[in-house]
């Protein structure tokens, strides 16, 4: 699958940040593929720490925005929106544009980053 140049700008920014260790895989079956696929057609990237190890995904959903899921340390995942800023002032930003919350349950994670991906 190809990135859009913007999506790749997206998801190379948001790339690093802390978290627990999270297999990718394990995430994506917590989430079920089906809400990947509904989320982002199935593109995804690794979300890495400082070490480089694995704590989550980040997923394009269209019109220059990407739903984030991370593993944080009290082992519940933050599940956040975020869009690059494409003009303007700010043009190059990136902002958290709707937080779904940090105390997210493995149970509730597919259901959370779908919402997250509902933007119009």
């Amino acid at each position: 699958m190809t990135h859009t140049i913007t999506e790749l700008k997206l998801m190379s920014a948001r790339a690093r940040q802390s978290g627990r260790e999270c297999s990718p895989a394990t995430l994506i079956s917590q989430m079920g593929r089906m809400n990947l696929f509904a989320i982002s057609g199935g593109k995804w990237a690794q979300i890495v720490d400082e070490d480089n190890v694995p704590v989550g995904l980040i997923m394009p959903c269209g019109g220059n925005r990407a739903v984030e899921v991370v593993l944080n340390f009290m082992d519940l995942y933050t599940v956040r929106r975020v869009r690059y800023i494409t003009a303007g002032a700010n043009k190059g930003d990136i902002v958290v544009e709707k937080e779904i919350g940090d105390m997210i349950y493995c149970d509730e994670v597919g259901e959370s980053a779908y919402q997250a991906s509902i933007w119009r």
